[in-house]
């Protein structure tokens, strides 16, 4: 191919738009293989006698693998190409996915032992959650590669609302499929598993087919001219990093090290909700819906207004970030995860009786729970990893997230059963309280790596 010049940008335009609208429909379609389970998860309690604790299990394998599956396909993805890893990860959460279906098509409640189907759906579930995690990482690198870095701060703003609208469609797909579906249409609550797959594979085509990791690959010079540094004796630090380099560079980062404790505790917070927040709304409304799809509008976006709120959120702090901060990503943090703090300690104290408020209150949280998940493992995996590192560095941010979201499956479960759902929301507002106090820490550094200039510091 021809190698085209750098002022062909009618081309690179097209191949942005390409490669952001591929991206955006790939990541969102990534959930609905992932925000099913806490949707089935009141059939299968009923279907096998499970408690809370139990499900945390299935909930906390997957989030657990995914934090594996983060650590090492962030380095993967850098080494290999997002292409190549975001392809391999739908394939396996779409045959996660159907290994679940078909445990609970074989294993009759009548004659399964509960604790072996158990067993085997945290088994599949905790792989899909490894496949998950090659979701992510290899966009944030294409990205990088893609974007230029004055335009990060929006681009990757509105690239967020992928998986917050991803999120609300699988849960809203979720909550038909389990509900409406099973009630008025006499279909198979287990479709929750095979209908997500079938949608997710399908655009799994269309992602491998559309898709390219760098401008390079189509005949451009790349967008940002600066190189990244190069890593003495390594022959292959100018273009692909070897695996060995890449995570010394990710690990001596002290910047990459904060926003990771701080996601961890994000994480906590985050999936509290996502895993917990319909079991929590079905209790209090004693497991009774009314049956027309309609009047279950209102508990759907009792669920789904977290994420799509969440959407806003994202938008806003990319915006903010360059608009009143020069790009640090911090202060905006920083602000957001103290306001979700205190909105997660009022939330279990409201009557959820009333709807207004109760969706309100949920929105906010949503919003300034996206709004600062966007920043940590978009913005400042890009900011502190560079281009050649920006995967490596996402997939540890968000791998150190995803071990606080598996103390929110099986940890929150048990605090449920111990103690009752009050406790446990106080407990997800603390601990996005204390990411706070982490992010703090850099309030100062911005997209290069370095704190504001001293002559601000000392007018």
């Amino acid at each position: 191919m021809t190698s085209t010049s750098s002022g062909s940008t009618g081309t690179l335009r097209y191949w942005q738009r390409r490669v952001f609208l591929s991206v955006w429909i790939t990541y969102f379609a990534f959930y609905l293989c992932r925000y099913n389970m806490p949707l089935a998860q009141k059939p299968l309690c009923r279907s096998y006698g499970w408690e809370e604790d139990s499900l945390g299990i299935i909930f906390t394998a997957l989030t657990f693998m995914y934090a594996i599956g983060q650590f090492v396909n962030g380095q993967l993805a850098d080494r290999f190409g997002s292409r190549t890893i975001a392809s391999l990860g739908i394939v396996g959460s779409v045959a996660m996915n159907l290994a679940v279906l078909a445990v609970v098509l074989l294993a009759s409640p009548e004659r399964a032992e509960p604790d072996h189907v158990l067993l085997w759906i945290a088994i599949f579930w905790g792989a899909n959650g490894f496949f998950q995690a090659m979701g992510w990482t290899p966009m944030v690198r294409v990205m990088a590669h893609w974007f230029e870095v004055e335009r990060r701060g929006r681009v990757m703003g509105v690239l967020g609302t992928c998986y917050q609208f991803g999120a609300a469609f699988s849960w809203f797909l979720a909550f038909f499929l389990t509900g409406y579906f099973v009630r008025e249409c006499s279909g198979d609550w287990r479709a929750v598993f095979w209908v997500p797959a079938a949608l997710f594979a399908a655009v799994g085509v269309y992602f491998h087919w559309s898709i390219r990791d760098r401008p390079e690959d189509v005949g451009l010079r790349p967008v940002n001219p600066d190189p990244d540094p190069v890593i003495p004796g390594d022959a292959q630090s100018t273009s692909r990093p070897s695996i060995a380099s890449n995570v010394m560079r990710t690990l001596s980062n002290p910047h990459v090290w904060i926003v990771a404790l701080a996601f961890f505790m994000l994480d906590v917070n985050r999936y509290g909700f996502v895993n917990w927040l319909p079991r929590y709304l079905d209790s209090a409304a004693g497991g009774e819906y009314a049956s027309s799809l309609f009047s279950n509008f209102q508990e759907a976006m009792k669920m789904c207004i977290h994420p799509l709120a969440g959407s806003l959120g994202a938008v806003v702090a990319g915006w903010a970030t360059d608009r009143f901060f020069g790009g640090r990503r911090a202060p905006v943090i920083v602000v957001l995860l103290m306001a979700l703090g205190l909105l997660s300690i009022v939330f279990p104290y409201l009557d959820t009786s009333n709807t207004p408020l109760v969706i309100g209150v949920i929105a906010l949280i949503g919003f300034c729970t996206y709004g600062p998940h966007i920043l940590m493992v978009g913005h400042a995996a890009q900011d502190f990893g560079k281009k050649s590192g920006a995967a490596g560095a996402a997939g540890f941010i968000d791998g150190m997230g995803y071990i606080g979201a598996s103390l929110a499956g099986w940890g929150a479960g048990r605090m449920i059963v111990l103690w009752d759902y009050q406790v446990t929301f106080v407990t997800f507002g603390i601990a996005a309280i204390l990411g706070a106090v982490f992010a703090a820490l850099i309030w100062g550094v911005g997209p290069s790596g370095e704190t504001a200039s001293a002559s601000t510091a000392s007018e």
